[in-house]
């Protein structure tokens, strides 16, 4: 019997994916590099001058990404077999990438409620029969 859903790869396999990853972490860092040294006069509507701090952040996580890829590459061993779960793929970034689409629509929902609940809080704190309870002297208007 099986326990859930197991990929197995050989730890050569393994170490191959894990350094193509890598490779394609260390490309979308040097992007980014490249975007910060870009010129204002290069600036178009569909593609923006980004502030520095946002593009030196972004190729500093994608670098740290493929330090923490490499780090697992070099410590798989290749004669080993694994079986990886869910998570050990997701962490491992061997699951292949979501569409643009599907990635913007996970961001929109999830702001969208982060949202809500922000407006919700404010709504709550700033209503009067709120303040009247916290406050009993405090005029009600």
């Amino acid at each position: 019997m099986i326990d859930g859903l197991k990929v197995t790869l050989t730890g050569e396999e393994l170490r191959n994916l894990l350094a193509v990853r890598a490779a394609d972490r260390r490309t979308a860092a040097a992007r980014w590099h490249s975007e910060r040294e870009r010129e204002a006069d290069t600036t178009t509507e569909d593609m923006p001058l980004l502030p520095d701090h946002i593009c030196e952040n972004e190729a500093n996580r994608l670098e740290w990404r493929a330090d923490v890829l490499t780090f697992l590459r070099d410590h798989v061993d290749p004669s080993e077999i694994y079986r990886l779960d869910a998570s050990d793929l997701d962490y491992a970034e061997l699951l292949p990438p979501k569409p643009a689409w599907l990635e913007q629509a996970e961001f929109e929902e999830s702001t969208r409620v982060g949202f809500s609940l922000e407006r919700l809080a404010t709504r709550v704190c700033t209503s009067p029969e709120i303040i009247q309870i916290v406050n009993p002297d405090a005029a009600v208007g």
